[in-house]
């Protein structure tokens, strides 16, 4: 129990305006939990105390209206005056000055104040000044509470009055009196209000008429005021004086209802008119007068004419377009309800200045800011023409919220109306299943299932218009296939010149396309430009002229971009495309600088860690369709990744599926009849060795964090990161200890592996086992050959492709049990049916890359049960991550993260996320 007389309670007012509480004892700040209860024990509203504001220094957080009731009903028997600092002490007599004020009803507007521009109370009867949190506080209470102030009810109706402080000027000729009337503070006594009919011009006149009418609040009958003094009913006549200063007040709100002599002026002009329904009657509201406007008005009022680029109907737009840098014909049309102008109509209504406009029996508006805003439009629109990308976007998000744009577009007022023949192409690429269904292409040895039609039908209807497209079909649904047959019907009556198509891939997959592309589609002429003989220069131009195909890896693209950069190629495929993810690598940059009629990207996560990724392959795929890299990252990536802006992830989905097609395993129309796959969570204990090696870098590594900030602090939490996954795996793997001894007794991850693979050698069954480090994946190797007397591939970035080639073939030949794989090298491209186990050693804590990894053994061509086993140390960060993925499953769906959200906790998030949790240490 904390000792309450040791206590000081600080307190400051925030230019935020919101109040700071703190406790210190002996100069020393006190956790919150031990004296914020004693302050709010009162406090039903925040729960006492729960739901109030606090940061990670002890402080707390109050509105300024909370911090008034806390210093007039703070719990005395708890505190003491000794208890408060003395600016705390002033503030709290302020408070029961204000609380005793109030109960005398003698707290009001400063009228002193207003004239100043400022909005304040005043105390009646006093010239102290109230503080500014005095201030803020009854503000606030005129709205939670405003039955402490002796106002009239018309008053709150209204209050806050900070946006009318800006015509203060207005209201200076006013009697203070008369000002506490017009805000609503007093009641208006007279048994009528001022009303202002504005009405419009006869058919013969450009004049508008302005009605000074008083309207009986009894009964709402409204009257004609005439000049002559003459009053309709009985017991008006004393109010007459009342009438002339309130309209003398209307002449100064808006200056132009009044004549040179002082009288009310009752003609208007047509810009007059637009003021007074825009602005100038708004202003006449806030003034206490009633305001009659005519009736089309409200209906027209925030409706702006709707601009349309009405395309051009041509014969068949399959021919003339190649890409979406197209440029489609189109007229300009402006209508509002039923009338339609043409170009040539509205910019002569718009060269007449004029604002309201009756066209046949209707009022058409015409606002000057949106006709600047639609002339720039109209002016940028015809320069440069009319967009495929424009038409697409616009329709892509007609649905979807607008919100604020980083870079808004300059059709956000067009309307853009498609003839028929553009309109059934947008159709078809907004939903897949509209596109016709194209027949396997001659040459093609196999069949493709009914969903692979659709994906290579999807590839050919692209190509057709010039659109880049990514297949990110789940890995194992047979992307590759869907490829071949697309290569094939490119092919189909080729002309003398055509250039092949250009298909990079990674260095471990070029045997696999070989094989695939011999095995399914012979007739295909493919050229392999890879290795240190490669031919270069004019060799290399002669050589490409009769291939169909040239096949190549991303690495030797970037080497010999002189070579690749020239050619027009007929198409560019990319398969496992996340390679060019990082737009700012040289092989990235490099890749998406080649030039092909069309192109395509193959892969199953095309959002690994970051938005950025996308925007890369889309920037391969369709140059400029997502913006530049700045505008995307300002308009999506920024409030999705950290501002988890759901309608603005909606946008970017809606903007990408048109030329994204993905297909998972679990969808109904793909029905690949696969064997089942079960994941087992194969949880294991720390040894002693482990839990001790745990600890000691824990708290070696924070007592350094605690001192570090930026960017040398994420270095050291991912260092952190890498070493205590190494622990969890095994301590010679962190130690690097040479000579390997008791490996079973030191590691319960590793005795956990020995007795799995045990169990799957005894069914004569076969897996995989993925690790991320090398050293992991030598010493797993070693230890299986040495025990079970067998050879074990282990496939990892330093291998040569031929020698990966045989690993692969050997393994599905089923000459080896046990296949050892880094995650990065053997995460993708391969198929390794022939397995039926995979163990993920250590895990990636990245859902999608792991799924990929799993898919080489759950995929077509598989006839067995599959069984995936992620191995997880109990009590360590791998369970905590683990949690966390699992809560966040459904994000992590949308936008995948990676391990760099750790750097981002604060270091007490990072010391709940790291602890060693001992309960599940083993003992010894």
């Amino acid at each position: 129990m904390i000792d309450v007389t040791a206590i000081v309670i600080h307190t400051k007012w925030l230019e935020e305006k919101r109040m700071m509480f703190w406790c210190e004892k002996k100069g020393s700040r006190i956790h919150i939990d031990d004296w914020m209860p004693l302050l709010f024990a009162w406090h039903q509203e925040s729960y006492y105390g729960t739901f109030v504001d606090r940061d990670d220094e002890q402080n707390i957080y109050v509105s300024a209206e909370d911090a008034f009731r806390l210093f007039t009903n703070h719990p005395r028997f708890f505190l003491k005056k000794s208890n408060w600092t003395q600016d705390a002490q002033a503030m709290m007599e302020e408070a029961e000055w204000v609380t005793c004020s109030l109960k005398n009803d003698v707290v009001k507007p400063s009228f002193a104040a207003w004239k100043t521009g400022l909005w304040r109370w005043e105390i009646e009867g006093t010239s102290r000044e109230l503080s500014d949190w005095a201030n803020t506080a009854i503000d606030g209470l005129a709205l939670t509470e405003p039955e402490r102030l002796d106002a009239d009810p018309a008053f709150f109706d209204r209050f806050p009055f900070e946006h009318l402080l800006e015509k203060n000027a207005l209201y200076e000729n006013l009697s203070e009196e008369s000002w506490l009337v017009k805000l609503g503070w007093k009641k208006d006594e007279k048994p009528f209000d001022l009303l202002f009919e504005l009405q419009e011009p006869a058919e013969d006149d450009r004049f508008w008429n302005v009605l000074v009418m008083l309207e009986d609040k009894e009964d709402g009958s409204a009257f004609e005021w005439k000049d002559d003094g003459s009053l309709p009913k009985d017991g008006w006549d004393a109010y007459k004086d009342r009438i002339g200063e309130d309209l003398a007040f209307a002449g100064t709100l808006v200056p132009f209802l009044k004549k040179k002599d002082g009288s009310f002026k009752n003609k208007l002009t047509e810009n007059e008119a637009w003021d007074f329904l825009n602005e100038k009657g708004e202003w006449l509201e806030e003034g206490g007068f009633k305001i009659l406007l005519p009736s089309w008005w409200e209906a027209l009022k925030d409706l702006q004419p709707d601009i349309k680029a009405k395309v051009k109907n041509t014969s068949g737009y399959a021919p003339s377009f190649l890409g979406l840098d197209a440029i489609v014909q189109f007229d300009w049309k402006v209508s509002t309800g039923d009338i339609e102008l043409s170009e040539d109509e509205f910019m002569k209504l718009v060269d007449s200045r004029r604002r309201l406009v009756k066209i046949k029996g209707k009022w058409f508006k015409l606002d000057p800011a949106f006709i600047r805003e639609v002339r720039q439009v109209m002016k940028s629109v015809n320069k440069k023409g009319l967009q495929l990308k424009d038409i697409l976007e616009q329709h892509l998000l007609q649905n979807e919220k607008a919100g604020s744009e980083a870079e808004p577009s300059m059709l956000r007022y067009v309307n853009i109306e498609l003839n028929s023949d553009l309109s059934q192409m947008v159709e078809q690429l907004s939903e897949v299943r509209e596109i016709p269904i194209q027949p396997l292409a001659p040459g093609f040895k196999g069949s493709l299932r009914e969903y692979q039609q659709v994906g290579t039908s999807w590839l050919q209807f692209l190509r057709k218009f010039g659109l880049g497209g990514c297949l990110a079909d789940d890995m194992g649904l047979g992307k590759t296939i869907q490829t071949i047959d697309y290569l094939l019907s490119t092919r189909q009556g080729k002309g003398s010149g055509q250039l092949p198509v250009l298909l990079i891939c990674p260095t471990s997959v070029i045997g696999n396309w070989q094989k695939e592309l011999q095995h399914f589609s012979p007739s295909l002429n493919v050229f392999l430009h890879y290795g240190s003989s490669r031919i270069r220069g004019e060799e290399f131009m002669e050589a490409i002229r009769d291939a169909d195909v040239v096949l190549t890896s991303y690495t030797t693209a970037q080497l010999d971009q002189e070579e690749f950069q020239p050619v027009m190629w007929d198409a560019i495929i990319l398969d496992e495309a996340q390679n060019i993810k990082n737009s700012f690598t040289k092989q990235s940059r490099s890749i998406r600088r080649l030039s092909g009629r069309h192109k395509i990207a193959l892969t199953g996560t095309p959002v690994e860690n970051r938005l950025l990724e996308l925007w890369a392959i889309f920037d391969f795929l369709n140059p400029g369709y997502l913006g530049s890299e700045t505008a995307f990252r300002k308009r999506f990536v920024i409030p999705v990744e950290r501002e988890h802006d759901n309608e603005r992830l909606k946008q970017l989905q809606s903007l990408v599926q048109p030329f994204l097609l993905r297909r998972t395993k679990q969808d109904p129309h793909v029905q690949l009849n696969l064997p089942d796959k079960q994941e087992i969570k194969e949880y294991v204990h720390l040894t002693t060795e482990q839990a001790t090696l745990y600890e000691r870098i824990i708290q070696d590594t924070f007592q350094q964090l605690e001192q570090e900030k930026g960017m040398k602090r994420r270095g050291l939490i991912l260092a952190l990161l890498g070493k205590l996954k190494q622990i969890c795996d095994h301590p010679v793997l962190y130690l690097k200890e040479e000579k390997k001894t008791r490996l079973e007794e030191r590691s319960g991850k590793f005795s956990k592996l020995i007795e799995l693979l045990e169990a799957i050698k005894e069914k004569d069954e076969r897996c995989l086992i993925f690790t991320q480090f090398l050293f992991m994946g030598n010493m797993i190797k070693d230890y299986i050959e040495k025990r079970w007397d067998e050879e074990v591939p282990f496939l990892h970035g330093g291998i040569p492709k031929g020698k990966r080639d045989e690993m692969i073939e050997q393994f599905q030949d089923k000459k080896h049990n046990v296949f050892v794989l880094s995650l990065k090298a053997g995460g993708t491209g391969l198929n390794l049916t022939e397995a039926n186990h995979v163990i993920h050693y250590d895990r990636w804590w990245n859902p999608a890359v792991e799924n990929q990894a799993t898919d080489r053994a759950h995929r077509i061509g598989q006839k067995k049960f599959v069984t995936v086993h992620k191995m997880i140390t109990l009590g360590t960060l791998e369970e905590r991550i683990d949690e966390m993925l699992e809560s966040k499953k459904e994000l992590s769906e949308k936008v995948i993260t990676s391990e760099n959200w750790i750097t981002e906790l604060s270091t007490r998030e990072l010391r709940e996320l790291f602890v060693l949790r001992k309960e599940w240490v083993e003992k010894e």
